[in-house]
């Protein structure tokens, strides 16, 4: 196909679905699902980059409910939490709230070389409006997003905020990230990397004999390990995940300045028989919002402000290996 094309037409089990489509990328959205971004798929390799979970069938969700038990891969808006998270008298759901709810959206271009659409939706607990405008244009593989949190209330608020993106993997899979500091929450089994709290320099973790552990690389399904850090101080905004043997990959551009924290839940079999690396853009952490406030690791709105950010989600070919993507998306690396 020629040019750039998105349909309003389709439903994915009685979901409405935006479909945004050119010549290189096809993008599905489920917009009764959180505004779910459920399919990335890069044409030339003829591959979805995002992760589908093979147990788990794509159902409308229940608002509260515990979202590993209906989490089918894709990329996910979390917020105001990334964890279940007792604050200031409510408990806010796992993933936070927009997840699990149906978003309103408008078409505002069809044009050949370009097509975008705006996404909203309130939360029901915090006092917030998400709102996101996602354009893809011609000749490139790559949704361009626009993103606007507003605190509706009257008061000052304090929340976490977070692009999940699930990402299909294989054992010649490679994670990327400008980071130094990594700050370990969970290492299974037995803390075999160390207990919570322990710090590494990335890439190298410390395993229980000494030995270094190269955490770019992704291991086989049957290390039936599962590991949550935070990779805390970065020194550039962006994220990673080729696919070595095939030379494709996923890539996430952001600004460090707002989403200052890479969430990496790396589970290579140990958790759930599951296999897949989410490799996140957060404001801050630990996962559970009354933690992160507690050590001022946060996002805050005043009364009635909001913040904006731009941010790109790529598909790319032809490396091996990210040194780099840039702010306009383009990928430095190793062929």
């Amino acid at each position: 196909m020629r040019g750039c094309r998105i349909s309003t037409d389709w439903h994915y089990n009685g979901m409405r679905t935006l479909i945004l489509e050119n010549e290189l990328l096809r993008s599905s959205i489920l917009v009764d699902f959180g505004s779910k971004i459920f399919e990335f798929i890069h044409k030339q390799s003829d591959r979805d980059l995002l992760y589908h979970h093979p147990r788990v069938e794509i159902r409308a969700p229940v608002y509260g409910v515990n979202a590993d038990n209906w989490w089918p891969g894709g990329i996910d808006e979390a917020i105001p939490t990334g964890h279940v998270s007792k604050y200031e008298g409510e408990e806010y759901p796992y993933l936070g709230e927009v997840w699990s709810l149906p978003w309103q959206y408008e078409v505002l271009s069809r044009e050949d070389d370009n097509v975008s659409a705006h996404l909203w939706r309130t939360t029901v607990i915090a006092p917030l409006l998400v709102e996101k405008w996602i354009t893809l244009r011609g000749g490139e593989a790559m949704l361009r997003l626009r993103h606007r949190i507003t605190n509706l209330g009257p008061s000052e608020f304090k929340f976490l905020w977070g692009i999940h993106p699930a990402l299909a993997i294989s054992p010649s899979s490679r994670i990327d990230i400008p980071a130094e500091d990594v700050l370990i929450e969970e290492s299974l089994p037995n803390d075999r990397l160390g207990g919570r709290n322990t710090t590494y320099e990335w890439p190298y973790a410390i395993d229980r004999e000494g030995r270094r552990v190269d955490m770019r690389v992704v291991q086989p399904e049957g290390a039936q390990t599962c590991d949550f850090h935070f990779a805390t101080k970065l020194t550039d905004g962006w994220l990673a995940v080729t696919d070595r043997e095939a030379g494709v990959g996923f890539g996430l551009v952001f600004p460090k300045e707002v989403f200052n924290t890479i969430w990496l839940w790396l589970v290579y079999g140990g958790w759930r028989g599951v296999y897949c690396a989410a490799v996140e853009a957060w404001t801050g952490f630990p996962a559970k919002l009354n933690e992160a406030v507690e050590r001022g690791r946060h996002s805050t709105l005043g009364p009635k402000g909001s913040l904006e950010c731009e941010t790109i989600m790529l598909a790319y070919a032809g490396a091996s290996a990210v040194e780099r993507i840039t702010r306009t998306g383009e990928v430095i690396g190793t062929p």
